[in-house]
């Protein structure tokens, strides 16, 4: 009797975690920072700079700053940004400059670490509300807020 009482325990035990392990994993949803995005205004010191706005001016005195960008592209795995600036020597652009990060969030928070290599770059608590992403560097409290490219 015991023994069959065992016996029924164990049948239930090992019926219970087999259906516990094949249970699929939920997958999480994506973090939202993921995609391609442009800046759209970066603020320090009291000051704000609109991207778009800097653009204009400086396009309306030279045409050919036109090709100056400010993009960001982060996978699951990667950041990179490239930036492309006015050349003030030539009139026309520098070459663009890409620098490329591997990123970490905080659990449960919006703490994201950008490394680039061995050491730790920047601290940013970054924010997604629809297509606007706002990044605060935790060292300086520069704000940049970037806007999805679709």
């Amino acid at each position: 009797m015991l023994k069959q009482f065992i016996i029924k325990i164990s049948c239930y035990f090992l019926i219970f975690s087999l259906i516990l392990g094949c249970k699929k994993d939920e997958a999480s949803p994506p973090d939202p920072i993921l995609g391609n995005w442009q800046v759209y205004s970066i603020s320090g010191d009291g000051e704000t700079i609109v991207w778009d706005e800097l653009k204009e001016t400086l396009v309306s005195l030279i045409p050919e700053y036109d090709c100056m960008a400010w993009t960001v592209s982060i996978t699951e795995e990667l950041v990179t940004t490239n930036i492309v600036l006015p050349d003030y020597d030539s009139n026309s652009c520098d070459a663009a400059e890409v620098t490329i990060w591997t990123w970490e969030r905080t659990k449960d928070s919006n703490e994201y670490t950008f490394t680039k290599g061995l050491i730790e770059v920047s601290i940013y608590n970054i924010t997604v509300s629809g297509n606007q992403m706002t990044w605060k560097d935790q060292f300086d409290g520069a704000v940049t807020i970037w806007s999805k490219i679709e």
